[in-house]
């Protein structure tokens, strides 16, 4: 049994807004990214540092098939498939 387009889109939207939430956490924690100079050891990071990656990535790799779902129901449902 398939969920309504509305459910989808509901999902969609809060899938969406965890990977905003979890994106501006991370560049709350990490700062701005910043090269590594010829012959500097790179940062340590710290657990709070890790704890906002792993939350980041997550929150994306959930988001990427339920947007891809949401888009191709939505095309289908509107008779207005992608042109590219």
């Amino acid at each position: 049994m398939s969920e309504s387009f509305e459910i989808l889109e509901a999902r969609y939207r809060a899938a969406l807004d965890r990977v905003s939430e979890a994106y501006q956490v991370l560049r709350g924690v990490m700062g701005d990214p910043k090269p590594v100079a010829h012959g500097e050891e790179p940062p340590v990071l710290t657990k709070a540092e890790r704890d906002a990656q792993t939350e980041a990535m997550k929150a994306f790799q959930e988001y990427v098939p339920l947007r891809d779902r949401y888009w191709a129901t939505r095309w289908g449902r509107e008779g207005n498939p992608p042109k590219s």
